[in-house]
């Protein structure tokens, strides 16, 4: 059974974790570090120019890699045991907790999905960020525990409530210090928390870029400052000496400086190298597109008509990172479903976990003319069914083929000879 002194070392082990994951939620939410800095004069321009790339990563991956609804497949064809998935994974909202998992795996590195079974014994699972729950492995990456826990008033004094999860059952602790309340069995036999990782290190996918991130925006910023200040340049008047305190005041809101050369009259500004700024901008604009593997869509090499083999090229590396994203997810996926199959056999069933397939399908733009040509020239070598699940607008072959049977039936139908009745007698 887990101790009370284990659940909150494993609350002390998450609060420590807690700045990290605030920073990438700040960075993804457009709460940056620039927003935080001040400068000695506060009279200065202290422009505060935010940039949108960690949610222009995250968001082109997830739409990238799960933004086309996941798909099962059984090998052994067992239509009753799709369906029942199907059924489950309708009452879960499964098709919008897989692009959020993907969401919360690109920003934190993981997430998690806890299952349980509600008091109308219908089959839930909800992914949590790492934010919200903290999960404990073992030496070879397996899940000891899981622990849920928040903060409830009770009689005006706030009361630390915790939920936590291992292969026995459900613990419901609360107090300071902690007190087991009740435990509950939750029949998965196993610890029913499924980890979903970015990748083996953990890491968000834009969170390496920070540091690059802070610079360019530091450089946008300083650069508003620069044209603010040009703006609000002063006059220098020559022969205008003898001032005061009040003086220079007066000057700061008028604009103006007073020099002791009677023939100088000019504005004070710094020189500014525009050309420096713009290169410098474009430079870091192309390492983060480059190191996060996020292409420039609104590049002028993205153009309309570009084949199948070149626009693979240009999302070669984002397809490299999805690749590494659908084997750690396939991995989680397994257990999703063998969590599923421990509940489902409990009940009477014998359905093997194992004889799941998962099919990801890219979110890539198609050349439709370049495909249905290739389909065409192949037609006479290849099954029409393959041949289906090539063409991007197809995404039920099976009804297809229902549907093509049907015409062809009813085409056959429409051919039989009709005779009139006086020609049957005869």
């Amino acid at each position: 059974m887990l101790t009370a002194q284990q659940i909150q070392e494993a609350i002390n082990n998450h609060k420590k974790e807690l700045a990290r994951y605030d920073k990438l939620f700040d960075y993804y939410t457009g709460n940056h570090k620039i927003l935080n800095r001040s400068l000695p004069d506060p009279k200065k321009p202290n422009n505060k120019i935010v940039t949108g790339y960690p949610a222009l990563i995250t968001d082109t991956i997830v739409g990238y890699f799960a933004s086309k609804p996941l798909s099962y497949l059984s090998t052994t064809n067992d239509d009753k045991f799709i369906n029942e998935l199907r059924t489950i994974f309708y009452l879960n909202d499964e098709e919008d907790q897989n692009a959020e998992i993907v969401k919360s795996c690109s920003i934190y590195g993981k997430t998690y999905e806890l299952h349980w079974i509600d008091k109308n014994g219908q089959l839930k699972f909800k992914h949590f960020s790492p934010r919200e729950m903290y999960v404990e492995k073992d030496s070879v990456g397996k899940v000891k525990f899981g622990v849920r826990y928040w903060y409830e008033t009770i009689s005006n004094e706030k009361m630390l409530k915790v939920e936590a999860y291992d292969h026995e059952g459900v613990y419901y602790f609360s107090g300071d210090p902690l007190v087991l309340e009740e435990m509950k069995e939750h029949y998965f036999g196993e610890t029913p928390i499924v980890v979903f990782q970015n990748s083996e290190e953990e890491l968000g996918d834009f969170e390496p870029l920070i540091p690059m991130i802070d610079a360019l925006e530091i450089m946008l910023s300083d650069t508003s400052n620069e044209i603010e200040s040009w703006v609000n340049a002063y006059l220098a008047l020559g022969g205008m000496n003898g001032t005061t305190s009040e003086d220079l005041e007066k000057m700061r809101q008028d604009g103006a400086l007073l020099l002791d050369d009677v023939n100088q009259v000019k504005f004070v500004t710094k020189d500014v190298n525009p050309e420096f700024q713009k290169n410098f901008f474009e430079t870091i604009d192309k390492l983060l597109h480059k190191f996060s593997g996020i292409p420039d869509l609104t590049s002028e090499s993205f153009a309309s008509n570009l084949s199948g083999v070149a626009l693979g090229y240009k999302l070669f590396s984002m397809e490299s990172r999805a690749s590494t994203k659908e084997r750690k997810m396939e991995k989680a996926l397994r257990k999703r479903i063998r969590l599923i199959c421990n509940i489902l056999n409990k009940q009477g069933k014998d359905y093997d976990p194992y004889t799941i397939k998962f099919n990801f399908s890219r979110n890539i733009p198609q050349n439709k003319a370049e495909i249905s040509d290739m389909i065409t020239k192949l037609a006479p070598f290849v099954d029409l069914k393959t041949l289906l699940t090539w063409h991007p607008d197809i995404t039920d072959v099976d009804l297809v083929l229902k549907r093509l049977k049907e015409q062809e039936d009813s085409m056959n139908l429409d051919n039989i000879p009709q005779f009139e009745s006086s020609e049957l007698n005869e």
